[in-house]
């Protein structure tokens, strides 16, 4: 082995190729990917061949260089796979969570068979290595494809979508690989349904450990969250842990374990961690990822020549054969499985020329050489298995890069996927005009603050105007123009919420929410225009499925602290909508009128009012249940509106020489101390006072205490939403209802009639039995306290007074439902509820 001095020493060197290799891959437009294979290939090609020539002194610097396939995946695969999982939004993904898992999971599988199954026959290797076979060449590897997408600009859906097979493709297929290559080196028959169970099992049990890790981990960076270093140590730390505890020590997938962790801790970073510490945090990562991903790529093919030293004829028609296998299974599962997909409801369908691009952009590289490798080193199979899979999965990737990898630029403009839809060119058109405008009022601002006369002025306005003008002269249709205007309001709401979220004005994991849903509108605004912004906004206003877990688990088991901290959630983010759409009117007004007219602006203004209008009656109703609760929110919102201009004039005073570093410390030391008291959440209180209640209503009010007491141990509190309707007119209805705070509508049919707190609805129906008559919908928020039927007939059994007061309210509905002349119905039909 050599010194570790000459290994620091060849490995910064390959650190320096890399760096060119990025510069020359943009000078010769070439994806990066197949510039780093290309240098890892020459590499591996002097250290093997060049110790005869003059190129010895670098072929030995290279020869006895450390490299295996378990050095190089503990070392560089945790932080690849860790740092994917944290570009991505786990969120937005869950929007095609179905061809993810299709592409990630059941293409991994149908892959692995469609290649054992064809080669096998060729009788040169047993199933069981052709299947190991079929397991390595599964993987996409995450550089190869992303990097190529990015760089030929692959349209942002299909880019997510491949994000996510990428991340988690490698996991699947390493776990995959894991189980085959124990069956083989064992030598003992494995049925189906044992690699099933083993494969969900590893699989499974890598992504709750993993889950569990990261929320683990939030606990630690909620205590570092405003010291960057020692955040970054923690981030450092976690795709290793991950990696060995569950390797080494509970035998199951490392790599899911680091893909979940990743997904776990990015997501609660996004929405609780301090905007500045997570955005430094990620800064470096990048820089360690492309470290990561360049040195796996260089590496792994550094060993290509080695790989490849066994090549014959029966290895070539084998590699030929796995290319044909590998690419029909994987048309099999864009064209065969994945339509099944939007009939299912479980994905919207994705055209033939994205699906003709993800089939031909299916790349492998690192991952399936040090897999590859791996065999080789590991002695679990005998050498003429080694070799074959050492050469055929060798060749398969040189052909997906050197042939996919320079032809995928060429597929795109064949396929039209480069090209701008007319709106999007439309949209460049306005994006000129807006950039112009902005352009001639930052010439004409420099001119007049620097004294720079109007002559010289007017002719770099021209000149500017000039060149320009190519672009900018085509005109643009008012639809598509209302267009532009959505998409930039929705830009606006992100850059808002960006900032406020930064600044800590509002709380980070709103800002992220919201700006999710901002994202969305914009998308829905590029695709349907203003029909597709209206329905996203309301969406966005909907209530989500944490709220109505929350509420379900309320009414089932009688818990309130999830439904308290869900309420409490969606009170703040209609609290922070409303003013960020209050900066979007500003916008209107500063941005898209003098650029688009003022005819798009008062369109704009007239969506942004019908928004503000649903979003002020769904804060109304939630402050009208609990004022207090808004009014601390809006509180708090003051107070950090203060801190966060106050740290920031201390920050322009410390700039300017104005204080000194130790009063500078001082000061920041009193903002942090006075910022937890700020940060601190604000409690939303569910809680019902039964039996004050029980007093309160009419029916009740002349009980003894003991038995007003005893009814109030039978009721049952329930949260209502507005809308939502409690009784339905023509149901058997057996439970009564206490309205404890809000309001109700029962429509009868013949009119409509507001019922408040102390009302009680149901209770007729529930005594005398038949059908409802009434249609009974929650106007706000509100409380009921429910009573079963039995219940309640019994209570009036017991109670004489009770039940002369229930016949009386009976008989007095019905002669307020029935005019005089009309027709009489019985007691039983005439309930309101």
């Amino acid at each position: 082995m050599a010194p570790l001095s000459l290994v620091l020493a060849a490995i910064c060197l390959v650190l320096v190729f890399i760096a060119l290799v990025e510069a020359a891959a943009a000078r010769l437009a070439l994806p990066q990917s197949i510039v780093l294979a290309a240098l890892g290939i020459v590499l591996g090609s002097i250290a093997t061949f060049g110790e005869a020539t003059v190129l010895a002194p670098v072929a030995s610097l290279f020869n006895d260089l450390p490299l295996s396939a378990e050095t190089l995946t503990l070392l560089l695969l945790p932080p690849l796979l860790f740092d994917a999982a944290l570009q991505i939004d786990t969120r937005r993904m869950l929007d095609d969570a179905a061809p993810v898992v299709l592409l990630a999971v059941v293409a991994v599988c149908v892959s692995t068979f469609a290649v054992g199954f064809v080669l096998a026959p060729l009788g040169t290797q047993p199933l069981i290595v052709c299947l190991l076979l079929g397991a390595i060449v599964s993987t996409t590897d995450p550089l190869a494809v992303l990097s190529i997408f990015r760089e030929v600009g692959a349209p942002g859906r299909l880019s997510l979508i491949v994000e996510g097979e990428s991340l988690f493709n490698d996991a699947a297929a390493i776990a995959l690989f894991t189980i085959i290559l124990g069956a083989a080196s064992a030598g003992a028959a494995v049925t189906f349904t044992d690699g099933v169970v083993v494969f969900f099992v590893d699989g499974l049990g890598g992504l709750v450990v993993g889950a569990g890790l990261g929320i683990a981990a939030a606990g630690v960076m909620a205590l570092t969250r405003h010291h960057h270093a020692s955040l970054m140590s923690v981030t450092v730390a976690l795709p290793y842990l991950s990696y060995v505890l569950c390797e080494q020590l509970f035998h199951i997938s490392g790599a899911m374990a680091v893909v979940a962790c990743g997904l776990v801790t990015a997501s609660r970073a996004r929405s609780g961690r301090s905007p500045g510490s997570w955005k430094h945090v990620r800064e470096i990562w990048e820089q360690l990822s492309f470290w990561s991903n360049s040195l796996i790529f260089v590496l792994a093919a550094f060993l290509v020549p080695t790989l490849l030293a066994g090549i014959s004829i029966e290895t070539g028609i084998a590699t030929v054969l796995l290319i044909i296998a590998a690419f029909a299974a994987r048309a099999l599962v864009l064209w065969g499985f994945l339509p099944l997909m939007p009939r299912a409801a479980l994905a919207t369908t994705l055209s033939h020329r994205a699906r003709v691009l993800l089939w031909w952009g299916g790349l492998r590289g690192a991952l399936t050489l040090l897999l590859a490798l791996s065999v080789t080193e590991s002695g679990a199979i005998d050498e003429d298995a080694t070799s074959f899979i050492a050469v055929t999965s060798t060749g398969f990737v040189l052909f997906t890069i050197l042939v996919n990898g320079l032809t995928l630029r060429p597929l795109m403009r064949m396929l039209g996927l480069q090209d701008l839809s007319p709106f999007e060119k439309d949209l460049g058109n306005g994006a000129r005009a807006l950039a112009g405008e902005a352009a001639r009022d930052a010439v004409r601002d420099a001119a007049l603050i620097y004294g720079i006369g109007e002559t010289t002025a007017a002719s770099a306005l021209e000149a500017h105007a000039a060149a320009q003008r190519e672009g900018s002269n085509v005109p643009v249709a008012a639809k598509t123009r209302l267009g532009l205007a959505l998409v930039a309001l929705a830009q606006a709401e992100r850059s808002a919420l960006n900032r406020h979220g930064e600044t800590s004005i509002v709380s980070p994991r709103v800002a992220a929410l919201l700006n999710r849903e901002a994202q969305r509108m914009g998308e829905a605004a590029r695709a349907s225009g203003r029909l597709g912004y209206l329905r996203a906004a309301e969406r966005a206003l909907g209530f989500g499925w944490e709220f109505r877990a929350a509420l379900a688990l309320q009414r089932l088991i009688g818990t309130r602290r999830l439904l308290s901290s869900a309420l409490a959630y969606r009170f703040e983010k209609l609290m922070v909508r409303r003013i960020v759409l209050q900066e979007l009117a500003r916008f209107t007004g500063e941005r898209i009128e003098p650029v688009l007219g003022a005819r798009v602006a008062g369109v704009c203004r007239r969506i942004l009012r019908r928004r503000q209008s649903k979003l002020d009656r769904a804060v109304g109703a939630l402050s009208l249940q609990y004022p207090h609760y808004a009014a601390a929110l809006e509180e708090r919102f003051l107070r950090r509106v203060a801190l966060e201009r106050e740290q920031r004039e201390y920050r322009m005073l410390r700039q300017e020489g104005l204080i000194g570093a130790e009063l500078s410390t001082v000061l920041d030391r009193e903002l942090r101390q006075t910022n937890k008291g700020v940060a601190r959440a604000l409690r939303l209180d569910l809680s019902v006072d039964k039996r004050a209640l029980v007093g309160a209503v009419a029916l009740f009010a002349d009980l003894p205490d003991a038995s007003q007491a005893a009814i109030a141990r039978l009721l049952r509190p329930r949260l209502v939403v507005p809308g939502e309707r409690i009784i339905r007119r023509g149901d058997r209805g057996d439970t009564v209802y206490f309205i404890a705070s809000g309001a109700v509508e029962v429509d009868t049919g013949r009119e409509r009639i507001e019922l408040g707190r102390g009302a009680v609805v149901g209770e007729l129906a529930a005594f005398f039995g038949g059908r409802r008559s009434a249609d009974v919908t929650m106007l706000g928020y509100g409380e009921l306290l429910v009573l079963d039927g039995r219940a309640f007939r019994a209570l009036m059994a017991d109670n004489d007074s009770l039940r002369r007061a229930v016949e009386a309210l009976a008989a007095e509905r019905q002669a307020a439902t029935n005019p005089p002349g009309g027709e009489r119905l019985d007691t039983a039909a005439q309930v309101a509820g």
